[in-house]
């Protein structure tokens, strides 16, 4: 189950945040960190203007800028 915190000032969410990570396992740490990375890789490859990511390229920055939607 998730909480949602809410404090009056931000070094206190940032240490709940530190206390969470670091209560999972390094398994869950691990599985964590793929799924940013692989969501990283879906959002590079939405944009058409990449260039196609080949095996072991990294994703450093977006190479064109992404289109935002209008507010």
């Amino acid at each position: 189950m998730s909480y949602i915190r809410k404090s009056a000032t931000p070094s206190d969410i940032h240490q709940y945040d530190k206390e969470y990570w670091w209560s999972k396992t390094p398994q869950e740490r691990l599985d964590a960190a793929l799924e940013l990375i692989l969501y990283a890789k879906a959002l590079y490859r939405a944009n058409p203007n990449n260039p196609p990511l080949t095996d072991g390229n990294r994703i450093l920055k977006l190479r064109s800028p992404a289109e935002r939607g209008r507010r």
